[in-house]
């Protein structure tokens, strides 16, 4: 779904981009918890509680919510919206609720209603209803259907034999690959405010240097600020510095004791810039 903003502002939900007519030079490229906040807010105008927003936009897309996570994407959005001159986007009302600022402008340019993060929502709540026509068609054919011989019973024995014995197969050959898995170390590039990993060994100190240096170039045109609750992986290749073409992965991970890259937000470029 695609929106204009007050005449001149653009976002594009399925891409998670705000744009403006300047052939994308001032393009602001959203994390996908980021996109969904923002669409979620779009979707709902009004004032709207905390709870109601972490629900919908964390619980229910199997992701772990918290003030604090909201608060972070909230401040993120707003520092998004002040880049293009709008301040206070986002309004915090009485008892902490939260509503879009009534000054904005906002036009819908699309007719597609959903968002892909939705759309699993919306198939789920009508699985319910879909299992239960199932069931009744099942029940009102089952007094209908012939007995079966002793001859289709032995077939079906065979048949769930032949069945289980290449379910045995299989997970042989699903252990023995196991053990050829290669794992992904990751070294750690940096211990500063920044905590920096790779996939790669910093074989001297300019590597390391000039291993910073891009990722904080991707990290700025990214908008994502560094903090002591946050790690993030880096990757690119040879071609980075070429003219911005070549792959480039980011993750921006909550630390977690138990598993420290349990909750990620992903950025993934084939072509960088």
């Amino acid at each position: 779904m695609k929106y204009k903003i007050n005449g001149f502002l653009y976002y594009d939900a399925t891409d998670a981009t705000l744009s403006i007519d300047d052939n994308g030079t001032s393009d602001t490229h959203l994390s996908i918890t980021a996109n969904a906040l923002l669409y979620f807010l779009l979707q709902n105008p009004g004032v709207i509680t905390r709870d109601e927003i972490m629900q919908k936009v964390w619980d229910d897309n199997g992701l772990t919510s918290s003030n604090s996570n909201l608060n972070q994407y909230l401040s993120l959005l707003r520092k998004s919206f002040r880049n293009y001159q709008i301040e206070n986007a986002i309004i915090t009302v009485a008892r902490g609720r939260l509503e879009l600022s009534k000054d904005l402008v906002i036009e819908v340019i699309d007719g597609n209603q959903l968002h892909p993060l939705f759309i699993n929502q919306e198939e789920s709540a009508q699985e319910p209803n879909e299992s239960a026509e199932v069931a009744d068609s099942s029940t009102a054919t089952a007094t209908e259907l012939p007995e079966q011989t002793e001859e289709q019973e032995r077939n079906w024995m065979m048949a769930s034999a032949v069945l289980f014995t290449a379910a045995l197969v299989l997970l042989w050959t699903a252990i023995i690959s196991e053990r050829s898995i290669n794992i992904v170390q990751l070294n750690q590039v940096s211990d500063q405010v920044c905590e920096l990993f790779s996939n790669e060994k910093m074989i001297n100190s300019e590597m390391g240097k000039s291993y910073k240096l891009s990722f904080d170039a991707v990290r700025e045109k990214l908008s994502l600020e560094c903090n002591d609750d946050r790690r993030f992986i880096f990757y690119y290749s040879d071609k980075f510095k070429n003219k911005g073409l070549g792959r480039t992965f980011m993750a921006q991970c909550a630390k977690n004791e138990n598993n420290p890259y349990a909750y990620c937000d992903n950025y993934f470029y084939y072509s960088w810039k």
